[in-house]
């Protein structure tokens, strides 16, 4: 694909191309012109990341980072001059759980630092616990008998030696030819096919036959005091997210109910399996510090807009997930999709863009725990065509879905959605110099566009460079701000504002998908 070198005297000249001859969707090529320009000549998309991770950090959802993250990305809102800022309440309840402290340690037979972080939504330890470590690695309902009566008062290794080697396969990846030409042909992600999540031949470890949840309440009934687990990952890198059962429960008893349950490091688990394997004893030091908050258990979404004009009654929306895991600080998952969209926001005001249609930008909460932020905002807001629709229903147009981390928009997973082929080829010209030129058949549904669908109506993710984001930093203890790439992010925000204005700017609401496909 074409990457030529990008200087901001070129960005006007670059995007003064031909609409392509098979689409009749119109182009508003001057719009576009002046939405390039604010966006590489006036960004302040590095600023609005920077912030989020560097000085609120992980924002994991119910927490106090969560609702600082809220109250910082409408004071932003309110900054660019958006209509209509909330904080929204979506119906279900959340937990506040923080982790305050973590700290491991191997002290004998030799002294180590252990980098470790627990999993979300698990207890602390209550200080300080020194005691012995031993295996226990429950494969299958038959291995419990091997180890019960063995474990009271134990720090428990719960999962076999993680495979680590030397790194011969990169990390980071853009899309080439080949795989952007698989996308558009077969709908399949093949640098996902080639390359592993986290390091070749590694996989998270699960048991047959018995779940995680069960395996938890044995080691609670036999007296473990805190469970270890290796990470997929390598070079300290630590894959961090919830304990077994915490979609279903979040809550307070449901925390007490569990045992501190951490993910170590490959190399440093690896180092004390081996020890334990020669048959030698491990003394370890496990300190978990957790602080709940109950005081505000309902999760919000932020929400607000730019008002429309003759059509201001229906809706374009864009949005993001702000929620994060807890161990880095949430950057490429996903202050960099946050990031881009309020950009996008910030850039149509800018230019006093004056779209017909109302344009929403929509931040969640609780995608990490499963769509929910997204998925109640859909029922409570348009309902479903199974349970019966709402009028709001009928007057959506189309949401835009930032997460796929800091690579640059490559094009559009279309979600089987063919209708909307010549329009989205039509709106991706003016950046066909930056390489914006996939309509992929895949069916993108890890994150919130995927709420939209289900209800019937029209919801995208962009295809997106793959940088390192599965080998690295989706979620991942280093998703920090180092690994954003301002120049992509910049793209994006200049092609999501594009996409935005001219979805709003049509005669028609988007077409929909028949009822039947």
């Amino acid at each position: 694909m074409l990457k030529p070198r990008w200087t901001a005297a070129a960005v006007i000249a670059l995007s003064v191309l031909s609409t392509p001859a098979a689409s009749q969707e119109p182009v508003h090529r001057d719009v576009v012109d002046r939405i390039r320009a604010e966006s590489f000549e006036s960004s302040r998309i590095m600023e609005y990341a920077g912030y989020l991770t560097d000085v609120i950090g992980p924002r994991l959802t119910g927490s106090p980072n969560i609702r600082e993250a809220q109250r910082w990305v409408m004071s932003r809102m309110a900054e660019i001059g958006l209509s209509n800022i909330q904080l929204e309440p979506w119906g279900d309840q959340t937990v506040g759980w923080e982790l305050q402290r973590v700290s491991v340690h191997m002290l004998e037979p030799d002294y180590q630092m252990v980098i470790a972080y627990p999993l979300a939504l698990t207890p602390g330890t209550g200080g300080p616990v020194v005691t012995e470590a031993v295996i226990a690695d429950i494969a299958s309902p038959e291995d419990l008998d091997r180890f019960r009566g063995r474990l009271r008062g134990k720090i428990v290794l719960a999962t076999p030696e993680m495979p680590t080697s030397p790194r011969f396969v990169q990390d980071a990846f853009r899309h080439n030819e080949e795989s952007l030409g698989v996308f558009e042909t077969e709908g399949r992600d093949l640098l996902i096919q080639r390359h592993a999540r986290g390091q070749p031949d590694q996989s998270t470890f699960r048991p047959q036959g018995i779940s995680e949840l069960e395996v938890e309440q044995f080691f609670k009934a036999e007296g473990v005091v805190a469970v270890l687990k290796a990470s997929i990952g390598g070079d300290g890198t630590v894959a961090v997210s919830g304990r077994a059962g915490s979609r279903e429960d979040r809550t307070r008893a449901g925390v007490e109910s569990a045992l501190p349950t951490l993910a170590l490091a490959t190399e440093h688990y690896n180092r004390i399996y081996r020890i334990l394997g020669r048959g030698l004893p491990v003394t370890m030091e496990v300190d978990v510090r957790i602080r709940m908050n109950e005081s505000d258990m309902q999760g919000y979404n932020v929400i607000a807009e730019i008002p429309g004009g003759d059509l201001a009654h229906e809706v374009v929306a864009i949005g993001a997930h702000l929620d994060s895991w807890h161990s880095g600080t949430g950057a490429t998952d996903n202050a960099s999709g946050v990031s881009v969209m309020l950009e996008a926001m910030r850039i149509l005001r800018a230019i006093d863009a004056r779209p017909r249609r109302t344009i929403r930008i929509l931040l969640w909460s609780h995608e990490e725990g499963g769509l929910r932020g997204s998925r109640g905002y859909v029922r409570n807001h348009f309902g479903n065509p199974e349970a019966g629709t709402t009028p709001a229903h009928d007057d959506f147009s189309v949401y835009f879905n930032m997460d796929n981390g800091t690579g640059q928009v490559r094009g559009v997973h279309l979600q089987g959605h063919q209708q909307v082929a010549p329009i989205f080829e039509a709106w991706m010209s003016p950046f066909d110099d930056l390489g914006v030129q996939t309509l992929s058949q895949f069916s993108n549904t890890g994150t919130d566009h995927l709420s939209f669908n289900e209800a019937g109506l029209p919801g995208f993710q962009f295809l997106q460079d793959r940088i390192d984001y599965r080998a690295r930093t989706h979620h991942f203890n280093m998703d920090t701000y180092d690994q954003l790439l301002p120049r992509d992010l910049m793209i994006n925000a200049a092609v999501v504002a594009s996409f935005a204005y001219h979805a709003a700017m049509r005669d028609e609401l988007m077409p929909r998908k028949p009822a039947n496909e």
